[in-house]
């Protein structure tokens, strides 16, 4: 009876193993810790903090709660802060499943010309606006008739949310990866769904390139294993009339009716490619240069 035990605790194990490593290093989510909003000097906290789930988030931001959803979106609570003036600052904290996420709902927000600050992970400012992510938090700040030391203001909010929102963290390791040599500083994203519109393709990073006056983007999609990566291949293959038996690791060119001609190249668990440059050479030095950055990052 022992022996039988023993056996189930063993396949069990190895079930759990197997499932854990199909699961892409970005996806694992922290666990959540209590935001508590802090006390600012000068500056009264409304009594009443907002709390919003997935399921009720759209009451708050209607026109863009299924974006953040995409990014797998977990709970906001909002503040608002008011000193003698009359002037206030909005807190808007956004929690998501993983740093990835978090993320990858500013990527989607930022401006690449912004004026960037050294908050949490990273963070920019506009007028009456800073925003800044933090681990798995998105947060957004706004300030109404704060004059003229609007930012002074909001990066002493912004500096008092980070502290209490503890570890800063840091931007996803793969973006070290992307070639520098033309690449629009701030540029990157983290598409979580149907990258290209494709179901199948499930969620990648990419990054705006300028060389030459040649616009291009580069992306990398990060699988939970070879044969997740080797899936994807061949349904890309099948879904654009190009359908292969031996696939194998390397280079690819696909003729994608909506995104024209793509060169795409799998080794282990990331693809990577490039978009919008019809110049042969020019696509052949960056999938090189792209594979040299992922193999530094191992």
């Amino acid at each position: 009876m022992k022996k039988v035990y023993l056996f189930i605790f063993v396949c069990l194990v190895l079930v759990y193993f197997i499932l854990w490593m199909k699961i892409p290093s970005w996806a694992f989510s922290s666990e959540a810790k209590p935001f508590i909003f802090p006390g600012i000097t000068g500056w009264k906290q409304s009594d009443e903090i907002q709390t919003f789930s997935p399921k009720t988030l759209f009451e708050y931001i209607n026109g863009d709660a299924d974006l953040y959803l995409m990014y797998d979106f977990q709970e906001l609570k909002v503040a608002e802060y008011q000193n003698e003036k009359k002037a206030s600052v909005i807190i808007e904290v956004y929690r998501h499943k993983t740093p990835t996420h978090a993320f990858g709902i500013y990527s989607q927000e930022r401006l690449s010309n912004a004026n960037f600050l050294d908050i949490g992970a990273q963070g920019y400012s506009e007028k009456d606006i800073l925003n800044f992510v933090a681990g798995d938090y998105y947060v957004k700040m706004n300030s109404f008739k704060t004059g003229p030391e609007d930012q002074e203001i909001l990066l002493n909010f912004a500096k008092k949310v980070a502290e209490n929102l503890g570890e800063k963290g840091t931007l996803p390791s793969i973006l070290s990866s992307f070639p520098e040599e033309g690449k629009k500083k701030n540029s990157e994203k983290f598409i979580a769904i149907k990258f290209l519109g494709y179901a199948f393709l499930h969620s990648a990073f990419t990054a705006d390139y300028e060389l030459s006056r040649k616009k291009f983007k580069l992306f990398v999609i990060e699988g939970a294993d070879r044969g997740e990566c080797k899936d994807m291949i061949q349904k890309y293959l099948q879904q654009t009339g190009s359908p292969e038996k031996n696939i194998i690791e390397g280079r690819y060119t696909i003729a994608d009716p909506y995104h024209g001609e793509i060169d795409l190249h799998w080794k282990g668990k990331n693809i990577w490619g490039i978009l919008n440059v019809s110049d042969a050479s020019l696509r052949s030095k960056y999938l090189k240069l792209f594979e040299k950055g992922l193999e530094k990052k191992k």
